[in-house]
């Protein structure tokens, strides 16, 4: 059997480098063998694949659009791993990992496809991260703000937020919310519906604070979009918006004897005016006039909105629930009372 030298540094024995070239072509053909038949289930042109991957090497013609650098890539390592992780893949199960790549690929292929398509609108821009700001009891603007000497209160920055981000004004006040992946997702949500701020209490986990970096894993950057407010309590929070907000209407969303069907309450707020141009042919642009707004309280996963917060507040409503279980995951809940109310600020006109 004859053996190959591997590259080594200076110092070390040849014998630390050597793979025995029959072993390492069989291994790499039981690779390959896996990964086409796993390919193909997956509707995937796999012989198609690997000449892409064999040119982006071999020519510059740079990486086949059908599938896209970060798919041919995918191939690329598992097929021909480099030496360090060679030791990793050899270990594994060669069927677990041909399964375990092949959807990787998969998902690769159809996200560059997806970002290549200019019909789909379903990728959004990336900004950059927000500043944040630290506001204490001295704030130069505490008139606007609600403060303790206990608490400190953290918001993004305004100067960050994207010039053509169409807001209403819904806030999302989310108590004691624990989840962090609740979170990022209910922070996609109000950017989609283009609320005003979150305003987030306690443990819940916001942009600057714990948590931060698994939200931001649901979240996919709505969380640097949409400005947010952090309070000790829930309570200050409320003071917060009794202040600031004095004609907006504060609904929790909760499931209790006392809830009124989220679809029966009369929402504040937001009404478009048509603004016309001058010119009789052109289509007519509309603004956003606001008489009120909604600030919408969701609580936490097991204990719901604090009962002594309640009672403090304008609304209590919930969403049917026809099955055994009576309640609904809270990122599920939030965007379905928050079309509600588009809809009928007229929105969707």
């Amino acid at each position: 059997m004859t053996y190959q030298s591997q590259h080594f540094q200076e110092g070390t024995s040849t014998e630390d480098f050597v793979t025995p070239v029959a072993g390492k072509d069989e291994s790499r053909e039981n690779r390959k063998h896996a990964l086409h038949l796993r390919l193909q289930q997956l509707g995937i042109d796999a012989d198609a694949l690997a000449d892409a991957a064999f040119r982006s090497v071999a020519t510059t013609d740079g990486f086949d659009q059908r599938f896209g650098k970060s798919a041919i890539k995918a191939y690329r390592t598992y097929i021909d791993p480099r030496p360090s992780k060679m030791g990793v893949i050899s270990r594994e199960c060669v069927d677990v990992g041909a399964n375990r790549i092949a959807r990787q690929i998969d998902f690769l292929a159809k996200r560059h496809r997806s970002r290549e398509a200019d019909w789909v609108r379903h990728t959004g821009k990336f900004f950059g991260r927000n500043r944040f700001v630290l506001f204490r009891e001295n704030s130069p603007i505490r008139e606007h703000h609600i403060f303790h000497a206990h608490s400190l209160t953290i918001a993004t920055s305004a100067l960050d937020e994207p010039k053509d981000r169409k807001t209403f004004p819904l806030i999302l006040v989310l108590d004691n919310v624990r989840s962090a992946a609740n979170v990022g997702s209910i922070y996609r949500s109000a950017d989609a519906c283009g609320c005003l701020e979150i305003l987030t209490t306690g443990i819940t986990p916001h942009p600057h604070g714990n948590g931060a970096e698994k939200l931001s894993k649901s979240a996919l950057g709505a969380e640097r979009v949409v400005p947010t407010l952090h309070f000790d309590t829930t309570q200050q929070a409320l003071e917060y918006l009794r202040r600031n907000r004095p004609n907006f209407m504060l609904v929790a969303m909760e499931t209790t004897e006392r809830s009124k069907c989220y679809t029966d309450i009369k929402y504040p707020g937001a009404t478009f005016v048509s603004v016309h141009s001058g010119d009789t042919n052109s289509n007519s642009e509309y603004c956003v006039v606001s008489t009120g707004g909604v600030a919408l309280f969701l609580g936490n996963e097991v204990s719901g909105v604090d009962t002594e917060i309640m009672p403090l507040l304008d609304e209590v409503v919930e969403i049917p629930m026809f099955g055994k279980k009576n309640s609904l995951n809270v990122a599920s809940c939030a965007p379905v009372v928050m079309y509600e109310v588009l809809r009928q600020w007229g929105a969707f006109a």
